[in-house]
């Protein structure tokens, strides 16, 4: 299987050369994260407007190959405030977007599993959850808003939405599974190990033949 992964966008345009060539994917996997852009980088008018303009269109064009994925900054609209840069002027007309873009809070294909921040074994314990729970787990469910101290929160572990790539040093992981995931932005390179890779930093990644690779961009 051929998958083309998007890290979080945050009203970035990086994604949408690679979303051209969906024709040689057979799947494209978004990260989540998808508006309350950085203001150094995009204004929030502009990634309002590529939300609607660019990625709705293109999700809903595509349902049958593009998985969305929930990120903690989606919950801005989804939920009730979960994390900062909140577009509260336009909270309603964005939430009207993502309901639209059929958000789930994990993916899993074969021995990969995609979420927006990995999922740990602890966190599931803390929470009395089964990794089956995940697939149903309503996003305003609380163990989401489980922040870790590394982030400045008061959780032993983070959850699958705002756990961060440290934890993943310090901490057991599934059995069984290859995870993928975003939101622990990095300066420059992606960070891919034996059994996990952090894919947030500004670039498209292409999973073919179990080998994860940044996207190259068509001449």
């Amino acid at each position: 299987m051929k998958i083309l992964i998007i890290p979080d966008i945050h009203g970035r345009d990086f994604w949408i050369e690679p979303c051209s060539h969906i024709d040689e994917f057979d799947k494209v996997i978004f990260l989540g994260d998808y508006h309350d852009p950085y203001p150094y980088e995009v204004s929030q008018e502009t990634s309002r407007n590529r939300l609607r303009d660019q990625l709705l269109p293109f999700v809903l064009k595509h349902q049958d190959k593009v998985v969305c994925l929930f990120g903690n900054h989606d919950g801005n609209y989804l939920v009730g405030k979960m994390a900062d840069r909140l577009d509260s002027l336009h909270k309603e007309e964005v939430a009207e977007y993502m309901n639209k873009m059929n958000i789930k809070l994990i993916h899993i294909e074969g021995k990969y599993l995609f979420s927006h921040s990995g999922v740990l074994p602890k966190w599931l314990e803390n929470n009395n959850l089964t990794f089956k729970d995940l697939e149903t787990l309503p996003f305003n469910h609380p163990a989401l808003m489980n922040v870790s101290p590394i982030r400045g929160g008061w959780s032993e572990v983070g959850g699958c939405v705002w756990g961060d790539v440290r934890e993943y040093a310090i901490s057991e992981h599934l059995p069984n599974y290859y995870q993928i995931f975003g939101h622990t932005q990095q300066v420059e390179n992606a960070i891919i190990t034996k059994d996990w890779a952090d894919l947030d930093c500004r670039k498209a990644f292409t999973l073919i033949d179990g080998e994860i690779k940044p996207y190259e961009k068509k001449v």
